[in-house]
């Protein structure tokens, strides 16, 4: 009876001690003075990535990380929808257009289409961390940042990057929620 129950104790703790040393390591600010509780719309602007060996290619990582919006509240607007716009609406086709130009051209214009937009880096070291930068547009005054680092048994692919993606947007609206509650 007595192995039983130290079995059972044993049992207990590894289920509640084993999720939290396999979850990523993560660090999120938000700037003083940020409102984040009116950010409604999120567009995604272009990486700034380096993919490596076999590791995912820039258009992939957007695509992963508009594809992890269904864990968020807000509004995601996907970069080939905002450069879309933007060549309707200007005629300026930012793809085209070398990497600093393009830049200036989505910051001008990403405030017709969302309250904020997000620049994701992602460093690829040993583990790969992910950097997501959320700038008010049509000020692009930085308001929130989250850093998530992957751990080093996940390998760089669809699965790792989607799940960096859909933490950054849970922990965001954790963070409007505690604003919107401290607001009350």
């Amino acid at each position: 009876m007595k192995k039983i129950v130290q079995f059972m104790l044993f049992l207990g703790l590894m289920v509640l001690f084993v999720p939290t040393a396999l979850a990523n390591a993560s660090k999120e600010n938000v700037v003083e003075g940020a409102d984040l509780t009116n950010v409604r719309r999120i567009a995604i602007a272009a990486p700034l990535y380096t993919p490596v060996k076999d590791d995912p290619t820039k258009e992939q990582l957007l695509q992963y990380a508009y594809g992890a919006r269904d864990v968020a509240r807000t509004y995601v607007v996907s970069y080939d929808e905002v450069v879309a716009d933007i060549l309707k609406d200007t005629g300026i086709d930012i793809q085209s257009l070398d990497r600093r130009e393009a830049a200036k051209a989505y910051r001008d214009y990403v405030g017709r289409v969302a309250d904020a937009y997000v620049v994701i880096t992602v460093a690829n070291n040993s583990r790969t961390v992910f950097f997501f930068d959320l700038y008010r547009a049509g000020t692009n005054e930085l308001l929130y940042t989250f850093q998530i680092a992957a751990n080093r048994s996940q390998e760089d692919n669809e699965e790792t990057y989607t799940i960096l993606s859909e933490q950054f947007y849970k922990n965001f609206e954790r963070a409007a929620n505690r604003q919107l509650k401290n607001k009350d």
